[in-house]
């Protein structure tokens, strides 16, 4: 065989790697960014909680980091603004002044990780949910207009840790 036909089977090799390469090629992954407050009132004081630690036996305030918000969440995962960027919602500590300041769960995905809650706008409920969308069993708090110390309560054994989703009602 001669050096010429050695390096046309080479180049033939190559170039139907390279093909079959292309042809079995990954799509590409969303980046992904993370989000701890969805609140955007200043200075938190009056949004929702979700903590990820149980109510504390003794100050009965929500315990290790919280997610807060002031809107309702239809999947606790996250979401994705463009289809470009998925926003995974996450437990970040150091959020409400007074309480959610210990680091227990800072950086923890908020959707089935959840184990109490507090409620400290004005005039509305907030609901956590089971399941995404808004479905299946629920538990309600209503707001406390400012408080969050001694005000959050634990979440029903069938959402402690199974938390998909809550609404503003």
């Amino acid at each position: 065989m001669t050096q010429a036909i050695r390096n046309l089977i080479r180049s033939v090799s190559a170039a139907a790697l390279i093909a079959g390469s292309v042809f079995f090629a990954q799509p590409a992954q969303a980046a992904t960014s993370y989000e701890s407050d969805g609140c955007t009132s200043s200075g938190n004081k009056y949004c929702f909680a979700l903590y990820y630690n149980s109510r504390g036996s003794t100050t009965n305030s929500g315990q290790g980091s919280c997610y807060i918000s002031n809107r309702s969440v239809p999947d606790h995962y996250g979401y994705s603004p463009n289809g470009a960027t998925l926003v995974r919602l996450v437990f970040h500590y150091g959020m409400l002044p007074g309480t959610c300041t210990t680091d227990g769960g800072d950086g923890t995905p908020i959707k089935n990780n959840a184990a109490s809650m507090a409620n400290a706008e004005c005039g509305v409920y907030n609901r956590v949910y089971y399941n995404s969308g808004y479905q299946s069993i629920s538990q309600a708090i209503y707001g406390s207009c400012g408080g969050y110390g001694g005000l959050a309560e634990n979440l029903v054994p069938e959402l402690k840790n199974n938390n998909a989703s809550h609404k503003r009602e």
